[in-house]
């Protein structure tokens, strides 16, 4: 008798914990009050200094997709879902083959900037005022 209550209890215990894991998985990004990422002046030079360096996504070598303008780019990253961004999961890898860049991992400020672009549509904007950077960063 004592053993199938200490199943049962082992059994609820377990389905709890499986419950509070589904229920403590999700995350809605709020991106009200940040301030619209400009692709042009936010996002395309942390790529072309970070990523399409020579030898690496520049287009000349065989690195993979060039990241060095807004169609090849946009090309790795999936509108309104980081998660599902190649480009995206490559640089917020830790370790592994995939960790880009691999020698220096790029800021946590640049990748937020990348995130939130992406979040907001990854849209070819051109901002001629300002950096929305520090707002960005600020905002978060």
């Amino acid at each position: 008798m004592k053993a199938d209550k200490y199943y049962h209890s082992f059994f609820l215990l377990i389905i709890l914990i499986g419950l509070f894991l589904a229920s403590s998985c999700t995350h809605e990004a709020d991106l009200t009050g940040l301030p619209e990422v400009c692709f042009n002046r936010d996002v395309l030079p942390i790529y072309t200094n970070n990523c399409s360096i020579s030898g690496c996504h520049d287009g000349k070598g065989a690195a993979g997709p060039a990241l060095n303008n807004y169609s090849n780019i946009v090309s790795t990253v999936v509108p309104g879902n980081p998660e599902k961004s190649a480009s995206y999961k490559a640089i917020i890898t830790t370790w592994g083959e995939n960790k880009m860049p691999p020698g220096q991992p790029i800021s946590i400020d640049q990748r937020t900037i990348i995130r939130v672009w992406i979040e907001q549509g990854a849209l070819q904007t051109t901002c001629t005022s300002g950096k929305s950077d520090e707002k960005i960063l600020t905002a978060r």
